[in-house]
């Protein structure tokens, strides 16, 4: 019995320490936060506003994902064909799906990468007009 007490201690260990510790400063950060808040609220001040907005966000976000989603998927089925009808021994499958998803990814980012250049062509950046 005391040798099952040895993993999961150590399991416990790993695991629940950093999470631990990264609860104990999220939660001290949070409290510090409020405090200052609070004590400028009770001096009459208005504190500023928390939330920062970026300065440049990516639109294009879902356009990417949607991409490399169906390259992975290609990837994968061609990987899946390709391991079971053009080899016969079963020792190269791994590599084989393994190289057919990677390349499919590839293709997905480099078609990301030309239809937002493409993009960008086709709608020119306003520029200012100077006096």
């Amino acid at each position: 019995m005391e040798e099952l007490w040895v993993p999961i201690i150590a399991i416990l260990c790993t695991i629940g320490l950093p999470v631990g510790f990264g609860m104990y400063l999220g939660l001290t950060s949070i409290r510090a936060e409020h405090k200052e808040r609070m004590d400028l609220i009770r001096q009459g001040i208005i504190p500023p506003e928390r939330m920062k907005k970026k300065a440049n966000p990516n639109r294009l976000v879902s356009l990417r994902n949607g991409i490399v989603l169906i390259a992975l998927g290609i990837g994968v089925i061609v990987g899946f064909l390709c391991s079971e009808n053009l080899t016969s021994d079963h020792d190269n499958e791994f590599w084989i799906i393994g190289a057919s998803i990677v390349f499919f990814l590839g293709l997905g980012y480099l078609t990301y990468f030309l239809v937002t250049q493409k993009m960008a062509i086709a709608q020119p950046r306003e520029e200012p007009e100077q006096e």
